[in-house]
């Protein structure tokens, strides 16, 4: 998986459970029933925790998991199936494996991480706080992590890819603006009828000067009147209906993912 050629990619990744679901119909006995368990897990069930205990190499789940992967990576997992052909051409240089805030995701990029590191890929994971347990605290740490790891990429002389096959759904197409945004060259995933690679080119996106503006006056949550002074009541109305501002009480803000897409700091 060496690249001849020199060209130099980094591959973000958002990583679901396809390894769990797929190994579970793998494995026999006990150890089925446990995969198939931590794969349907609640996000902080019981089951959820116990799937990231197992994390680490060391652990008799984690040494199958990866066995298992090694011998059918495109089978096992969805992620490797999409980056598949990225990989044979030997253009992956670097990997940012993204795992919600559970114990099975955590452990499916921890052994994509050992996969991938094994055969000559710069790997990096993070667990990004609160995806999957609160969806705008959620998808804030996921655009802040993503916004680190491609402009970090970029800084490094890299051309970055985001894989968006894995993880959940919702997200996807959140994800696909803000690569765009923040300078991703590709987005990519499987296509789910054609069961084959789909590239997207990110498009230079503009953002509308009138939401910049909420986000610079609310820096804290102001109140709807005081607002309604600075701001057009319709511009206001039109903003909380796409859901730029929410409305708490009897005061205004803007959502955290919302202020990073837009720039704000």
């Amino acid at each position: 998986m060496r690249n001849p050629s020199g060209h130099r990619e980094a591959h973000v990744v958002t990583v679901g459970t396809s390894i769990l679901r797929n190994a579970a119909s793998r494995a026999s006995g006990d150890l089925a029933g446990r995969l198939r368990s931590w794969a349907s897990a609640r996000v902080g069930s019981r089951e959820d925790a116990e799937a990231g205990e197992r994390a680490a190499p060391g652990t008799p789940e984690f040494k199958f998991l990866y066995d298992v992967l090694a011998l059918d990576p495109r089978g096992v997992s969805a992620e490797l199936n999409a980056m598949w052909p990225y990989l044979e051409a030997g253009r992956v240089a670097a990997a940012y494996l993204l795992a919600s805030d559970s114990g099975a995701s955590t452990l499916c990029a921890s052994v994509l991480k050992e996969y991938l590191g094994e055969h000559g890929v710069e790997v990096e994971v993070e667990r990004v706080a609160d995806l999957g347990r609160d969806f705008d605290k959620g998808l804030y740490n996921l655009l802040d992590a993503l916004s680190r790891a491609v402009e970090g990429y970029r800084r490094r002389g890299y051309a970055v890819y985001v894989n968006a096959t894995g993880g959940f759904k919702p997200e996807t197409a959140v994800v696909y603006a803000a690569a765009s945004l923040f300078g991703a060259s590709r987005v990519y995933y499987i296509h789910e009828t054609m069961g084959e690679v789909v590239e997207l080119p990110t498009l230079p996106l503009a953002l509308s000067p009138g939401y910049e503006d909420f986000a610079r006056l609310l820096e804290e949550p102001l109140a709807r009147r005081e607002l309604e002074a600075k701001v057009r009541p319709e511009a206001i109305k039109d903003a909380l209906a796409r859901g730029i501002l929410v409305e708490e009480g009897s005061q205004l803000r803007v959502r955290r993912w919302v202020r990073l897409l837009l720039g704000a700091r």
